[in-house]
C-alpha cells in the first residue's frame, strides 16, 4: 500500500474538485449544460463538503506540534467557514422566490457557543460542526450518510477485516 487510505481520499478530493472546476468554469464555452437549477443544487453540497473538510483540517491541525503550523491551519480553517457563510447566504437568496439580488443576505449557520474565557482554546471538531451545520438540512445523498461515530463497530477503510 502507498500509505495511509486517508492520503488516497485526499488525492481523490482533490480530483473530485478539479473536475468540478472544470464543469462550472464560466470561461468554458459549454459548461456542459448545467442549468441554474443544477448550479442551485450544487452550492448546498459544496457548503457540506467544504465544512466537512473544515473539520478534517481541525483534526490535522490539533494533532500537528508546531505551533505557528497550527495557527496558520487554524485560520484556513477560518477561512473555509467564512466560505461556507457566504456560500449558504447566497444558495438561500438563490433560492428565495422573487429574491432582490442586492438584498442583504441571510446568515442561516449558527456560530459555536464560546465563551471569552475559552478564547484562546483551540476549536475542536465538534465545535466546528456546530458551526458549519444549519438546523435542518434538506434530504439528499448527505443527508442519508451516517455520523462517523456509527460506524464505530465496523471495519475502518483500508483495514483487513476481522479473523
Amino acid at each position: 500500500m502507498a500509505g495511509h487510505p486517508a492520503r488516497q481520499l485526499a488525492r481523490m478530493t482533490a480530483d473530485a474538485a478539479g473536475e468540478l472546476r472544470g464543469y462550472t468554469d464560466p470561461a468554458d464555452p459549454i459548461p456542459w449544460e448545467l442549468t441554474e437549477d443544477d448550479h442551485r443544487a450544487i452550492l448546498p453540497l459544496l457548503h457540506h463538503a467544504i465544512a466537512d473538510l473544515a473539520v478534517c483540517i481541525d483534526g490535522i491541525a490539533q494533532a500537528t506540534a508546531a505551533e505557528h503550523a497550527r495557527q496558520q491551519l487554524t485560520e484556513g480553517i477560518g477561512r473555509l467557514l467564512s466560505g461556507c457563510t457566504h456560500l449558504s447566504a447566497a444558495s438561500t437568496a438563490l433560492s428565495a422566490p422573487g429574491a432582490e439580488p442586492d438584498a442583504e443576505p441571510v446568515i442561516t449557520t449558527q456560530p459555536a457557543h464560546l465563551s471569552a474565557a475559552d478564547f484562546p482554546a483551540a476549536m475542536t471538531a465538534g465545535m466546528l460542526q456546530a458551526a458549519t451545520r444549519p438546523a435542518a438540512r434538506t434530504p439528499g445523498p448527505a443527508a442519508a450518510i451516517p455520523p462517523a461515530h456509527a460506524h464505530a463497530g465496523r471495519p475502518r477503510p483500508g483495514s483487513s477485516p476481522p479473523g
